[in-house]
């Protein structure tokens, strides 16, 4: 046999070998082993031959070599691969949490979803697609989410500048981009996800933080000449207790108030402001928690849903504040 021919025949071999692995990622499990019948099968709609007599070293090779393990399926041996980076169960999981999240579109969504589904092989695609979890998600309908985020990392990365156009919507569902279509420019600082909602935060002019929603930027351009200024970094350290702090991601005057609610409610509390909180009974029915809260009207809606059931407790200017944002709700609600 010539040099040449031996070189084309380790290549086939090489080829061979690579279409049974990428066959055994694809369509195997440990529930659904693939017998050489099988992988012969497959790798004949490829136009390549599996001869018998070199199946089992090939087999062999792959065992010694990756993740494949070998069982019996009744009389025959069956074929699978034993380890993926991500299992089933975590492949759904995240299916799960694109399909709830609204801020990426239909499109975007149903992208994510078929390259999350093939990590896990042929046979997860399938069954994603016959149980498919409907969410009543409202989806957004910025299509540039994909390159708005690609824009965005490579900024932090390099520790540039952003600028971009941001938009309203208005009673039509068009957007509408502020400032008359002006671009807005921005120290991206890192991006937050928060309430299902998807931001970019960044450094205000005197203290605090702007949030930027993503599914609202368009234009995304990352300014290549203009560095994040050394003191907008600096401010970095500052965003865990910001993050913290703030309720909902509206601004306002960040206090530490107490609120008194009925016990049966405590659910709720834990749920808006975390698990770490100083909590006292205050009698049978009531307790009261200290919390970390941006006055805002955010936080005064979020407290007049409960109606009484949770009140302000020991702060009278926050409760002041409280008292008129009710009033003003309600002399514009009797104008109307």
């Amino acid at each position: 046999m010539t040099p040449g021919k031996e070189r084309t025949k380790k290549d086939g071999n090489k080829v061979k070998l690579l279409h049974i692995m990428e066959t055994l990622r694809n369509d195997s499990s440990e529930e659904k082993p693939l017998t050489m019948e099988d992988i012969k099968g497959k790798l004949s709609a490829h136009g390549i031959q599996c001869e018998r007599r070199t199946f089992g070293k090939d087999m062999r090779l792959l065992m010694e070599s990756f993740n494949v393990k070998c069982r019996k399926v009744g009389r025959k041996n069956g074929y699978y691969v034993s380890y993926r980076a991500l299992n089933d169960t975590e492949i759904k999981i995240l299916i799960d949490t694109v399909q709830a999240a609204s801020f990426l579109s239909p499109a975007a969504t149903e992208f994510f979803v078929r390259k999350l589904s093939r990590i896990g092989g042929r046979e997860l695609a399938k069954r994603v697609k016959e149980n498919y979890v409907l969410f009543n998600v409202r989806k957004r309908k910025n299509q540039e989410i994909f390159d708005t985020v690609e824009a965005i990392k490579d900024a932090l990365t390099g520790k540039k500048m952003i600028s971009f156009v941001y938009n309203d919507l208005n009673f039509k569902g068009e957007r509408v981009p502020r400032k008359e279509g002006g671009r807005y420019e921005a120290s991206p600082l890192t991006l937050v996800v928060h309430d299902d909602r998807y931001y970019v935060l960044c450094p205000a002019r005197e203290k605090g933080f702007i949030k930027f929603r993503l599914d609202r930027m368009t234009e995304v351009v990352v300014e290549e000449k203009k560095d994040v200024p050394p003191d907008d970094l600096e401010r970095r350290k500052e965003i865990p207790r910001y993050l913290s702090e703030v309720f909902d991601m509206y601004t306002g005057e960040t206090k530490r108030i107490s609120l008194a609610f009925e016990k049966e409610l405590a659910e709720m509390i834990y749920d808006q402001f975390g698990e770490d909180l100083d909590i006292k009974e205050l009698d049978e029915k009531t307790a009261q928690a200290v919390v970390d809260v941006s006055v805002s009207d955010t936080f005064f809606s979020w407290l007049a849903t409960f109606g009484g059931r949770i009140r302000i407790a020991g702060s009278k200017k926050v409760e002041e504040l409280y008292r008129a944002f009710l009033e003003r709700n309600l002399e514009a609600c009797r104008r109307s």
